[in-house]
């Protein structure tokens, strides 16, 4: 019993300790440095614990045990617990997402018109500014270096100032009409632009050779065809000084004479450059009217060339006006007191041979080789008021 009671003692002993031991070891398992008091107590507790229950419980007396159960010393106070520096917190990781802040700031839609963004320019946006007669592109484009030299070299080509004259009508060729001839993509003036722009003025002031309108003496309009009469202005001469002045930028006044005037001596619009001196010719009704400054003067019937021999129709140029001539032709050899020639061969001129004039004679077969039969009254007078050059306008109703 004493040998049981004993060994229960050692064993309380021992348990007393292990429980000092693993309670100090826990709570500072996770101290960084430890006192040297602290390895010392450890050290000696576990030694002596070990010997002791070894070699005491198996052979000491019961009055030995009791000894040393009542020398067990008392729990030793453990020692202050040294000061050791807080290990420093690791900051946690932020996570993926950020809390959305209580009050967001509202999202507001950028002004595009604050700054808009810069096009740069090409050769497809330039384009003529009538306001300011220059080659330019919409505002708000940025130009290269290389697109503002072009832009320079286009509206180099606006500078020449060029004006045509002719007989006494001027025309100026504006910076839109240059524009008209310019090449964007290239800066080069177009000879074929050149062209079609002179043919325009052709067309507008030359009267000869064109069809036109005519008031006859009784206010009936007619269609009188082509003739020799009127303006005529030599395209192609004025189209090569035109195009020479531009692409060498020179300023330049070029002045024509018609190849052929107008009797009147001053070019109006086109079809009226009759004026109010002509010879009226109406192959419908065989009749023959002089004007003089607007006023018929004199006035006759006539009989003209057959069907089958015509007085050519249209507006010609009186080319003479003389005396008595002879008038030779395949079948024919007269002399006539009065000669005023106007076209083909064909002209005025008294014929003593005709007993009787006007639509009905005509009409009976008694027609011309293609001249203007008159009497010789009605001859002699046209001949002292006709002037060579004035238009002979001949026509069909």
């Amino acid at each position: 019993m004493k040998k049981y009671i004993s060994i229960m003692l050692s064993a309380i002993v021992v348990t007393t300790n292990c429980l000092y031991v693993s309670a100090f070891e826990i709570e500072y398992e996770n101290t960084i440095k430890v006192s040297n008091t602290y390895d010392e107590i450890t050290t000696e507790t576990t030694t002596e614990i070990t010997t002791e229950t070894t070699t005491e419980i198996t052979t000491e007396t019961t009055t030995e045990m009791t000894t040393i159960v009542n020398n067990i010393p008392a729990t030793p106070t453990v020692p202050e617990t040294p000061t050791v520096p807080s290990m420093p917190v690791k900051p946690k990781s932020p996570s993926k997402q950020p809390a959305t802040p209580a009050n967001p700031p509202k999202l507001v839609n950028p002004d595009v018109t604050a700054s808009p963004t810069v096009k740069i320019a090409k050769v497809s946006d330039i384009s003529f500014n009538k306001n300011t007669n220059l080659f330019s592109v919409p505002q708000g484009y940025s130009l290269s270096s290389n697109m503002q030299s072009h832009l320079s070299r286009l509206n180099k080509n606006l500078k020449s100032k060029i004006y045509i004259q002719i007989d006494s009508i001027k025309k100026t060729i504006t910076p839109a009409d240059i524009a008209s001839f310019t090449n964007i993509n290239t800066g080069a003036i177009d000879f074929n632009k050149v062209y079609n722009y002179c043919k325009k003025i052709v067309d507008t002031y030359n009267t000869a050779p064109y069809s036109r309108k005519f008031k006859t003496h009784d206010g009936v309009i007619v269609n009188v065809p082509v003739g020799d009469y009127g303006w005529k202005v030599d395209m192609t001469g004025l189209t090569n000084n035109v195009y020479q002045s531009l692409v060498n930028f020179k300023d330049s006044t070029f002045s024509y004479k018609s190849s052929k005037s107008a009797f009147s001596g001053a070019q109006t619009t086109y079809g009226n450059d009759i004026g109010g001196t002509y010879i009226e010719i109406d192959l419908t009704n065989q009749t023959v009217h002089w004007f003089k400054n607007g006023k018929c003067v004199l006035s006759d019937y006539c009989v003209t060339g057959k069907k089958s021999t015509p007085t050519p129709a249209g507006v010609w140029s009186l080319k003479c006006n003389t005396g008595r001539s002879r008038l030779k032709g395949p079948t024919w050899d007269v002399w006539v007191n009065y000669w005023a020639h106007f076209s083909q061969g064909c002209g005025l001129h008294d014929a003593t041979w005709q007993p009787s004039f006007g639509l009905a004679r005509w009409k009976a077969g008694y027609g011309s080789h293609g001249c203007v039969n008159l009497s010789l009254s009605t001859a002699k007078k046209a001949n002292a008021i006709m002037q060579v050059g004035e238009p002979v306008v001949v026509y069909y109703r």
